[in-house]
């Protein structure tokens, strides 16, 4: 299995259930975002947008996954994909496409059935954008919207993982890193739920009743996730912001 999609089916496994209500489509996440990225002072330098959804309870065949990624090519406006690369088992189909959407900007997407899922599968739609920014957020809404295109034609309402990146020359204090993220969270009109601070990086969780989705953890709410780690190869400090969370490494 291709790593995106194994670490993206176990976001979508373990989130499934703990989701709340659907996003609003007049919703301005993208908006809250790169405002709450801008009150940091850090330099935008890579985002991304993650994107899964259930299409069907149904457990489907190889070629039928074929005939569905076609659609969702066309869908993405993806012109010349060639071919998909492809994994079949017995009790799971996929289909994998990775390529560049425009200079700097990577779209990769999945496909996966599974059997014994749901009452006789699933089949799920993975996409994911990641890349350099040309636009900030006006770019992330037009991705927004490209990929809820992809997942129209059966009706659903995918779920969607917001992330920024920026560097902030140097390393900062143990004050500093933390008025970071706090002028973050203010922005947000967010409260702190749980958080880790180490040497090298701080983490906080947190939750925001201007952000439209949230999450389960631990019982309590949390749908805004920033983190400032120091990385000494670059003598760079690097701000993530995320939503619902951050998922990956950083």
């Amino acid at each position: 299995m291709h790593p995106l999609a194994a670490r993206t089916s176990r976001v979508a496994g373990n989130q499934a259930a703990s989701i709340g209500q659907a996003v609003n489509r007049d919703e301005p996440v993208p908006h809250l975002l790169f405002n709450a990225f801008t009150a940091s002072g850090a330099r935008l330098e890579t985002m991304g947008l993650e994107a899964w959804g259930s299409l069907n309870s149904t457990f489907m065949d190889g070629e039928a996954i074929h005939d569905l990624a076609g659609r969702v090519a066309a869908a993405l406006g993806l012109e010349g994909t060639g071919s998909f690369t492809r994994q079949d088992d017995t009790n799971f189909h996929a289909l994998y496409w990775e390529g560049e959407l425009q200079p700097g900007v990577v779209l990769y997407f999945s496909l996966q059935s599974l059997a014994g899922a749901g009452e006789g599968g699933e089949t799920y739609l993975l996409i994911n954008l990641e890349g350099q920014p040309q636009q900030g957020e006006e770019e992330m809404l037009s991705w927004q919207e490209r990929v809820r295109e992809a997942f129209q034609p059966w009706q659903v309402e995918p779920h969607l993982i917001y992330s920024l990146t920026g560097v902030i020359p140097g390393k900062l204090t143990l004050v500093e890193r933390e008025q970071r993220a706090m002028a973050v969270l203010a922005a947000l009109a967010a409260e702190k739920v749980e958080g880790v601070e180490e040497e090298e990086i701080l983490s906080i969780s947190a939750y925001s009743p201007r952000l439209p989705r949230s999450l389960e953890v631990a019982g309590r709410p949390v749908n805004a996730n920033v983190a400032l780690r120091y990385h000494a190869t670059d003598g760079n400090t690097y701000l993530h912001l995320g939503s619902p969370l951050l998922g990956g490494e950083y």
